[in-house]
């Protein structure tokens, strides 16, 4: 991983000393299902009496697909990280983060999580978006279809009434 850093040189530091990383990848991948367009930020990492705290921000732009017409997009993410990593690792309350016993931490699998909580459940290409033909599944956007209109269920008439009095907003 392009995210595991060695802090073997802050663990033996006194208390308070910390490092700042830059990040600039122009693309990485965090997982087998996560891969970011790029990852940009700064991180610093401090010495503290139960590890190493982990804190900064960090941008990208998440590969995603639109979830009315399904075209490809971009979505820009940002996300903080704010984190403690015990040391050594049988002085961390259970599930906690942990330094390796090789004084690695590894940030891919936290900043994965992180970047998948800022993705949409359905991400849009736009607010406007028409999406796609129920019938032919031809892309709306690019323009009207050709497919006849459906004629209404009686059993909704009642509700197309409702709507065109108070607008299907």
């Amino acid at each position: 991983s392009r995210l595991r850093f060695n802090f073997g040189f802050l663990l033996e530091a006194g208390l308070g000393t910390s490092r700042e990383i830059e990040l600039n990848y122009p693309q990485i991948r965090l997982a087998d299902d996560v891969t970011l367009a790029f990852l940009r930020g700064k991180i610093t990492a401090t010495r503290t009496s139960e590890g190493i705290y982990i804190s900064g921000r960090l941008h990208s732009q998440y590969e995603a697909e639109c979830g009315r017409c399904l075209t490809p997009l971009l979505l820009p993410i940002s996300f903080k990280l704010d984190d403690l990593f015990y040391y050594p690792p049988y002085m961390a309350p259970a599930g906690e983060l942990v330094v390796g016993e090789d004084c690695f931490i590894d940030l891919a699998p936290l900043a994965r999580e992180l970047s998948l909580l800022e993705v949409p459940i359905q991400a849009v290409c736009r607010p406007d978006c028409k999406g796609l033909c129920p019938n032919c599944g031809e892309n709306l956007n690019d323009g009207p279809c050709g497919c006849e209109q459906e004629e209404l269920d009686p059993r909704l008439a009642a509700l197309q009434t409702f709507l065109n009095a108070h607008g299907s907003d």
